[in-house]
């Protein structure tokens, strides 16, 4: 079985768990902005999930790695799944990062933009979140994709630890 059917049954079955569980925050609609309306109960939880994606994008456009990965859960058991590929470990993601962008600065990581987001809550201390984005790289040319993470609630604030991101060459 290829890791991308593996990655969506262990998906499937945790959302199910989930269901079977009542555990489930019902889904606001979706704002104008793309970003799921508040309830006074979820809203809390939701802009301090934003909040954490809006540090990670900032940080990605100046070049800060570790800003970056300050979002993911610092864990051996973090997973990172791309096209081809899956990262096992938060120090294992932080190793590929700087090795793919050996040069520092926001220059060599182009600029990120999270052009809509969906954020779900699955409880009080767990989170779904999707949505699409784009990079685009000093030379001018593009790449996008989809991303869906599963945050969850530490003592130190919400963290990803689970991250599926497709990446695809967009028309320039």
């Amino acid at each position: 079985m290829d890791t991308l059917r593996v990655a969506t049954c262990a998906l499937n079955v945790v959302l199910l768990g989930l269901l079977a569980s009542g555990r489930v925050v019902q889904a606001q609609p979706a704002s104008p902005s793309g970003i799921t309306s508040h309830t006074s109960a979820s809203g809390g939880s939701k802009k301090a999930i934003q909040a954490v994606l809006d540090a990670q994008l900032r940080a990605w456009n100046r070049g800060d790695i570790d800003g970056f990965m300050a979002g993911y859960w610092n864990s051996p058991e973090f997973t990172y799944l791309t096209n081809k590929h899956v990262v096992r470990g938060w120090q294992a993601m932080l190793d590929l990062y700087r090795q793919s962008f050996k040069s520092p600065g926001a220059s060599a990581m182009g600029n990120l933009e999270l052009l809509e987001t969906q954020i779900t809550l699955l409880g009080k201390d767990a989170a779904l979140v999707w949505g699409t984005y784009r990079v685009t790289n000093p030379d001018g040319k593009q790449r996008g994709g989809l991303y869906t993470l599963i945050m969850r609630k530490f003592p130190e604030g919400w963290r990803t630890v689970y991250d599926r991101t497709s990446s695809e060459p967009l028309t320039n």
